[in-house]
């Protein structure tokens, strides 16, 4: 019973990955917000963690160091959202610096001619990371995205607990 809580689960957290990603394109592609670096880098780990999470629903784990990997690989995809949200929160509300501009920041590691062309529109930045384009609920994005990586942890801490006690109960009986 406890595979098919793991399965929902994950698949629900798959779900609103592939949400959060649809909400950024509807964003870009029919809203003209073009996103900077830092909002790439969040897209990529919430695409990152997306994809363990489908993984985790189609190979789900039954053993402890199996839960313990998914605990790991994402919480750290989780966990690079959230920092790389935060961040980004310093860089719009924090002290201007003139010497730290958002592509001079971070380096972008992709080459973006040798992907298809498709993908490179999705992940290619373009606008400034200390601008506030868009708010929702009074909120901006990065704010929405340390929200969201947190819960997200949070969500997969509770059925990593919930799979282990479970394998814990079967190791007994």
């Amino acid at each position: 019973m406890n595979l098919l809580r793991w399965r929902l689960g994950f698949g629900v957290l798959f779900v609103a990955c592939a949400g959060m990603i649809g909400f950024a394109l509807y964003h870009q592609f029919y809203q003209w917000l073009m996103p900077c670096l830092m909002c790439v880098y969040e897209r990529i780990a919430i695409i990152g963690f997306g994809l363990f999470a489908l993984l985790a629903v189609v190979r789900p784990a039954r053993t402890r160091t199996g839960v313990y990997v998914y605990g790991a690989l994402l919480t750290a995809w989780a966990g690079f959202g959230a920092i790389t949200g935060l961040r980004h929160v310093w860089m719009q509300y924090g002290p201007k610096d003139p010497t730290v501009s958002c592509a001079s920041s971070l380096p972008f590691p992709i080459d973006l001619n040798a992907l298809p062309s498709w993908i490179a529109a999705v992940i290619r930045p373009v606008g400034d990371c200390a601008n506030i384009d868009f708010l929702l609920l009074g909120i901006t994005m990065p704010i929405w995205i340390v929200v969201a990586s947190l819960g997200l942890i949070a969500m997969t801490w509770y059925l990593l607990r919930l799979q282990l006690s479970e394998i814990r109960r079967n190791q007994w009986r």
